[in-house]
């Protein structure tokens, strides 16, 4: 009798842990996916505004930045209140954020709402909170499969591209920007009191298990962070996380305004960017079974070949903009796109996995913040400065190749 109660018990603790991977898999679909509407809120914002692209791209740079700098604290709430709370809130305030923007009309308006407030609602419901929630699962006789539910978790964030922009694309075409924005928000706000009545009692895992950062400081929550700051493998992760998202970011806020530029159709254009996140969702899941069977450094490796190749093809089209270079350009693209995340946090959670993993992720994320702003950033300048896209492409190519050296500093470690 013992055994089948047992048994039930191990069964029923498995369907649980799948469910944690779902909610979190959905949960990054719409931090990543809402915010990834920028690209087709742009051209019509540009139109009406009549501003430079460097004050819109200042947006995305600023939403980036907030993403970044609100990471720790977010972190740093998710290990002290859970999951439930963190996720409602920040559905709340993306609604919120979206519904104050429909009566946007000067920049800052759009700096505070689309930039500001739905960066920390972004870094709420993504991957700072997943990392922690799916962690505290897989642990023991499922540690093994980490690398693949982190890597099905972070998939999440190109299947938010393939759904929410083109439908928010269409709803702009149909409604006008201003009412798209409104009904984005309310579906926000009622999303947030779905998440809030889940079974959080069930869900939830009271106590995760300590890394040696954790026991080495005897396991208190306040100095977990502070060992993680003083090891190379934290900075050396740090760095790659904000140099790969300094080159992305170059060209993807942009990416549909750019292929309009060489005269693509918008309707081909923003294909192009949901096809890109459609093939994200195979690359990211694929990469958490492939970096288990293959290595890490070498996965890791090839993808940014592959972010590299679609780099310079995306840049010819400049000189030939035509459909077969713009396939062979995606496919690659979208391929690598947000590859070496679910490695990043793989290394993360093992190296520091505690009590005080949400603060160090957390802290770690700042780099994506802080690289995604600047790319961003610079992407505008760059286009205001020369007219086009070509520096974009080839900082974006350099990026990518610092990147792979970084990884390859990262010490072996047995779990790898």
């Amino acid at each position: 009798m013992t055994d089948v109660s047992d048994s039930s018990t191990r069964h029923g603790l498995r369907e649980t842990a799948t469910l944690v991977v779902i909610l979190a898999f959905v949960m990054n679909l719409l931090s990543r996916g809402f915010g990834e509407t920028f690209a087709v809120f742009l051209l019509p914002i540009e139109s009406e505004m009549g501003w430079t692209r460097t004050t819109l791209a200042g947006i995305y740079a600023i939403y980036m930045g907030t993403h970044g700098l609100a990471a720790v604290v977010i972190g740093w709430f998710v290990d002290r209140v859970g999951p439930r709370i963190v996720y409602s809130v920040g559905l709340l305030i993306y609604g919120f954020a979206f519904l104050l923007a429909q009566f946007g009309v000067k920049a800052w308006h759009f700096y505070l709402t689309t930039g500001v407030m739905a960066g920390i609602a972004m870094t709420a419901i993504g991957m700072t909170t997943a990392t922690v929630f799916i962690t505290r699962w897989y642990q023991g006789p499922r540690a093994s499969q980490l690398s693949p539910a982190i890597g099905i978790a972070y998939s999440g964030l190109g299947a938010g591209v393939i759904l929410c922009v083109p439908i928010t694309n269409q709803l702009i075409e149909i409604l006008g920007w201003r009412e798209t924005y409104r009904v984005l928000g309310l579906i926000l706000c009622a999303l947030a009191v779905i998440v809030f009545v889940l079974p959080w009692r069930k869900l939830q895992v009271q106590t995760p298990p300590q890394s040696e950062v954790g026991r080495f400081l005897g396991g208190r929550k306040d100095g977990h962070l502070r060992a993680a700051l003083q090891t190379q493998t934290f900075w050396l992760l740090f760095m790659i996380m904000f140099i790969t998202a300094a080159a992305m970011y170059l060209v993807g806020p942009q990416l549909v305004a750019y292929l309009v530029s060489v005269g693509f159709d918008s309707t081909v254009a923003s294909l192009a960017f949901s096809i890109n996140g459609f093939l994200t969702v195979f690359g990211i899941a694929g990469t958490g079974w492939l970096a288990t069977h293959f290595g890490m450094k070498r996965v890791a490796s090839v993808s940014y070949a592959m972010t590299i190749t679609a780099f310079i093809l995306l840049a010819c089209l400049s000189v030939t903009p035509v459909m077969v270079l713009l396939v062979l350009a995606i496919l690659p693209l979208g391929l690598s796109q947000g590859a070496r995340g679910p490695i990043v946090s793989v290394l993360v959670s093992r190296a520091f996995s505690g009590h005080g993993l949400g603060a160090i992720y957390g802290a770690m994320t700042m780099g994506v913040g802080l690289g995604g702003m600047s790319g961003a950033w610079l992407s505008g300048v760059f286009y205001d400065k020369t007219g086009g896209y070509i520096l974009s492409y080839s900082v974006s190519v350099v990026c990518a190749l610092i990147g792979v050296g970084l990884f390859w500093m990262i010490r072996e470690s047995s779990n790898e």
